[in-house]
């Protein structure tokens, strides 16, 4: 069986990829669920930070679940919501 961090990854990726599209909602709605998969390394994975803070620029206000994801992955302080 995989660990809960390789079980993750695709959604990370598919995530990175409907941000390369500006699908915010989509990107967002992967996070969430690469979060419910393995919160701990999400939550503390330098590129899901980026991305996170790369979706705060695309989508103006940001949504509750993106404003979610910004709590789990860094301090408000860190991004602009």
């Amino acid at each position: 069986m995989l660990s809960a961090e390789r079980r993750a990854r695709p959604a990370v990726d598919l995530a990175r990829a409907h941000a390369q599209r500006r699908q915010v909602d989509e990107a967002v709605a992967r996070l969430l669920e690469a979060e419910n998969i393995a919160a701990e390394q999400i939550r503390n994975h330098r590129v899901v930070r980026q991305l996170v803070f790369d979706l705060l620029t695309m989508q103006e206000p940001a949504s509750p679940d993106l404003r979610e994801l910004t709590e789990s992955v860094g301090s408000k302080q860190d991004y602009a919501i």
